[in-house]
């Protein structure tokens, strides 16, 4: 398997069609379905359902596809990085959207002490970030808690907690704060990541909220929240992007989740990420 199959690979999936692939590639269509052919017969599986209009992928088709986007862009940012060796090298990232802002001013220190340090960043949910991590895709990761820390080192960056964000006219509760007994009076949305720690802590006080929304992306529970349709909990590290909204603590210590940057502990760290990890005075 080499990165020219992988690139012709991704090419059908995305078209569904080995003519089309060939058409993207600028390539006569032959060669791009004997590399398909010499590629599934190597993995010893099928990877594509021919049916009589598109090709679909498989099972294994679909887990090859999400593989080969890292290892094309691991390589690809690797022949970047050794063609300009001694003039510029590239930090790796691994961020989810909702840490950014407590990133930023680390990456703005760091980026003025190194001028020719470029960065490639790749977006994902902590889970996915973890994965990157343990293929190397990236070097170091800004996750968020709860996430098995097994074979990690790492620095937390920020104790962040749990805010209740409500449009004007849906704002009953009165006050900078509410309590849990407040929330479980009006409707709620949920960013799924914390689905379980927030539920435990209204069951905990043998409270059954009504859940209106259950989303996989805080800015999705944010978007609902500004319609007016019901209140979101989220960390309090999205309050910048929470305008012209109602913001309010909740009073509940154990709703919090810690924001930290994560790098491999069974790998000697780069130079590179090495002089990175000194911004955070570890």
């Amino acid at each position: 398997m080499d990165l020219r199959q992988l690139e012709y690979f991704r090419a059908v999936a995305e078209t569904g069609s080995i003519s089309e692939a060939a058409r993207k590639l600028h390539l006569s269509q032959p060669p791009v379905s004997v590399q398909m052919k010499q590629l599934e017969q190597e993995l010893g599986v099928s990877l594509f359902e021919r049916g009589s209009r598109n090709i679909i992928l498989t099972e294994a088709g679909r887990i090859l596809y999400a593989r080969s986007g890292e290892i094309l862009s691991y390589a690809d940012s690797t022949k970047r990085e050794v063609s300009g060796t001694g003039a510029t090298q590239i930090l790796r990232l691994g961020m989810t959207p909702t840490v950014v802002t407590t990133m930023m001013p680390y990456l703005k220190r760091y980026a003025s002490s190194h001028p020719s340090v470029r960065f490639e960043v790749h977006d994902g949910s902590t889970y996915q970030l973890r994965e990157m991590l343990d293929h190397s895709t990236v070097e170091c990761a800004a996750l968020r808690t709860p996430i098995k820390q097994n074979n990690l080192n790492s620095v937390t960056l920020l104790k962040d907690d749990m805010i209740a964000v409500s449009s004007r006219e849906q704002h009953h509760i009165d006050g900078d704060s509410v309590t849990l007994e407040q929330l479980a009076l009006n409707p709620i949305i949920l960013y799924r990541r914390y689905e379980q720690l927030i539920l435990d802590a209204f069951h905990c006080r043998n409270l059954n909220p009504d859940i209106y929304c259950l989303c996989d992306d805080g800015r999705d529970a944010l978007m609902w929240a500004e319609a007016g349709l019901a209140t979101a909990i989220f960390p309090g590290s999205m309050r910048d992007i929470s305008q012209n909204l109602v913001i309010q603590t909740i009073d509940a210590l154990e709703l919090n989740t810690d924001i930290l940057l994560a790098w491999r502990k069974d790998r000697t760290a780069s130079e590179l990420l090495t002089g990175f990890l000194k911004t955070f005075v570890i």
